[in-house]
């Protein structure tokens, strides 16, 4: 269960990374040194002294680390004084959101902890941030897990209840080897970073929500997400341990008769989810879900959306079915409702569906959803009406 966000701060909470580079290479002038910024990326995510110590051994200079480390803070202090820090947007809205909803969140920044204190408060972030950790503070700077697993430990959670917010190689695979959910935000200021350990890759945070963060949490542990709900209902994506439930509906004549699915055998459908789990519920975030009811937990039926078929190409099409028992109790209506109700989030402007002439009740239904008949077409040799609704 996800519990707690444990943030990176350079590059992810503030765009710092350009100018510690630069500041990088103006300290190394003055040891008559030069260094690229594509250098300084590289190590983003470690700690400045890991760099120094690179340099120092690598240029086999006579200073101390010392006299490196002060040179590099004064080069940072005096390009602080002419600029400043900028803030990420839409950080602060998203700590806001995620401590609204009860989750504990934590700083794991490779800077020292003056300067993740001091951009806590320049940030106001003090009433949502609970714990800070400083990579100078651990045994092995990032990629090692020290830092990550320290905030953990902070915060009084176990490393896989804990979700990283990265934007470094390094920090990504810190977070990988403490056992942690990834989320990586692609900062073009933070030079080429490899993210593809990431669980998920965003551009910006403006969509960034606590929901977002628990469905890469879900997925990066191979769990299934719960979509959405309505007063009796809960739409979940399906994992292995429905099919059994999942084929007994498929199994019955009326279903099958309107599914258009053919008949399989549970091995095959069990085959078939494994693939259907990455390319649709991961890849696309959208799928055909089940239908579960709050009360009892029971599966009676799936809900959701599908890549259409060629006869109503473009277009994603609107799929529902309740099993026999549990049919005449507004199921359908309501969890074919609350499906459209996510067209927005999902980035679906408008759906189809596709009902076959003789199924009164589904026809109904679509008119009920306030969907409007388009087309008329054959499908499996069906005469069907395909009906379009159009998101607000």
């Amino acid at each position: 269960m996800l519990k707690a966000i444990l943030f990176d701060m350079d590059g992810v909470i503030i765009d710092s990374e350009p100018l510690h580079a630069k500041a990088a290479v103006n300290a190394m002038k003055k040891f008559g040194i030069t260094i690229t910024t594509d250098f300084c990326y590289s190590f983003i995510g470690s700690t400045a002294k890991h760099m120094l110590e690179v340099i120092k051994e690598e240029w086999n200079l006579s200073s101390s680390i010392e006299e490196l480390m002060s040179a590099n803070e004064e080069a940072k202090k005096e390009l602080l004084q002419q600029a400043g820090y900028p803030g990420i947007k839409g950080i602060r809205p998203l700590m806001e959101a995620l401590n609204n909803d009860g989750y504990k969140i934590a700083i794991a920044s490779s800077s020292p902890i003056e300067d993740i204190l001091d951009t806590v408060e320049r940030l106001q972030l003090g009433s949502f941030v609970k714990k800070t950790v400083s990579g100078m503070q651990v045994a092995h700077p990032k990629p090692a897990p020290d830092i990550f697993l320290a905030a953990a430990k902070e915060l009084d959670v176990l490393p896989e209840e804990c979700l990283v917010i990265e934007d470094s190689t390094n920090g990504l695979n810190a977070a990988k080897a403490a056992g942690m959910a990834r989320l990586a935000f692609q900062n073009p200021n933070s030079g080429k970073q490899d993210l593809s350990s990431a669980n998920y890759i965003v551009e910006g945070f403006d969509e960034v929500t606590p929901y977002f963060l628990y469905y890469v949490y879900q997925h990066a542990h191979n769990l299934p997400a719960v979509i959405t709900s309505t007063s009796r209902l809960t739409l979940r994506e399906l994992s292995l341990k429905d099919m059994q439930g999942l084929h007994n509906i498929l199994s019955e004549p009326s279903t099958s008769r309107f599914s258009g699915e053919p008949a399989r055998m549970i091995g095959e459908l069990i085959k078939l989810h494994k693939a259907y789990i990455p390319a649709a519920y991961h890849f696309r975030g959208y799928g055909l879900w089940g239908i579960f009811l709050k009360s009892t937990g029971e599966l009676v039926g799936r809900c959701g959306f599908e890549l259409s078929e060629a006869e109503v190409s473009p277009g994603i099409e609107l799929g529902y079915l309740i099993s026999e028992k549990h049919r005449n109790n507004g199921y359908a209506f309501e969890a074919a409702n609350a499906c459209l109700l996510l067209c927005n989030r999902l980035g679906l402007p408008e759906v189809f569906s596709v009902v076959q002439k003789d199924n009164p009740a589904s026809l109904h239904l679509s008119e009920k959803l306030g969907m409007r008949a388009v087309n008329e077409i054959m499908r499996n040799g069906n005469p069907c009406t395909v009906f379009r609704y159009e998101a607000p």
